[in-house]
């Protein structure tokens, strides 16, 4: 009987083998064929060239020859693959791409040429034709409700109502870029600097999604807001976080505002160390920091 149950085990334990090597082979098939087709989508993408015979008119406003290639591609590739959306979110990066490959074709149309004055009047076309078109479509956009194209309409022109938007927008969390909230805190920090702090923090945690260098100008900023309200312990904290980022360490100030205010210096430098940490990790979140306490 042992030596039965012993078998049945031995067999028990190769039958599990084969139905987890199974699985894991099922599983990185699965994972291949993802990438396939993931790689086959975007080997399948009609090229260029292809999108301007089979669509002229994606391509008729812009220059032909080698200047500005990259600006002109993501033109020609937006237009394409947004042909048939209406909607105003896909704008957004359309006005970027215009303003992209006007300020390049801008540069290249004011290069001279003694034998090619063709090439040199196409630029200078393409440059007035770009222009136009960017225009046109920042007139059609004012008044949009989308919080990106809300956030270039004030960016740019400086429109109230652009700017109510985007804020109403930036305060609910629509953004996942922290660059939209380093600009929310520079509009809140006159009449409301405890929300202005808010959306510093809201900043920092967004590089949890982005892979952009971090702004250091962040912790300055929040080191400085912090003293405006005479909040001296966070002054100390983000002063000290400043610190940490510098090329250069400057100790005075740290030692000038716990001496002058008997901050308990201990507690302060492990918080600034745990958010120094956090930031370099791209975890940054301030309610499990705690930092709202202090």
């Amino acid at each position: 009987m042992l030596k039965s149950f012993r078998k049945s085990i031995k067999t028990r334990k190769q039958r599990d083998l084969l139905s987890n090597f199974s699985t894991v082979l099922k599983g990185g098939i699965c994972l291949t064929s993802a990438l396939l087709l993931s790689a086959c989508g975007d080997f399948f993408a009609p090229s260029v060239k292809t999108i301007c015979e089979d669509y002229p008119h994606f391509c008729a406003d812009l220059n032909t020859d080698g200047w500005c290639r990259a600006e002109r591609s993501e033109i020609i590739r937006h237009r394409f693959n947004f042909k048939d959306d209406d909607s105003d979110r896909p704008k957004y990066d359309l006005l970027i791409n215009y303003e992209n490959y006007e300020s390049c074709i801008a540069k290249a149309s004011q290069i001279e040429y003694i034998k090619y004055r063709d090439k040199e009047f196409a630029r200078k076309e393409a440059t007035v034709s770009i222009n136009k078109s960017l225009k046109q479509l920042q007139w059609q956009t004012k008044n949009s409700q989308d919080p990106y194209i809300s956030y270039y309409q004030w960016s740019r022109f400086g429109y109230e109502d652009a700017r109510a938007r985007f804020v109403a927008a930036a305060r609910q969390g629509v953004f996942s870029e922290p660059k939209y909230y380093i600009d929310l805190a520079s509009i809140l920090i006159a009449d409301d600097p405890l929300a202005a702090r808010d959306a510093l923090f809201m900043a920092l945690s967004q590089y949890a999604n982005v892979e952009q260098e971090i702004d250091g100008h962040i912790s300055s900023m929040l080191m400085t807001l912090s003293m405006d309200i005479e909040n001296y312990r966070m002054a100390y904290v983000w002063t000290r976080v400043t610190n940490h980022f510098a090329d250069s360490i400057d100790s005075s100030q740290l030692v000038a505002l716990s001496t002058q205010h008997s901050l308990p210096v201990d507690i302060l430098d492990r918080l600034a160390d745990d958010i120094a940490s956090a930031i370099e990790a791209r975890e940054f979140d301030a309610h499990t920091l705690k930092i709202d306490r202090l």
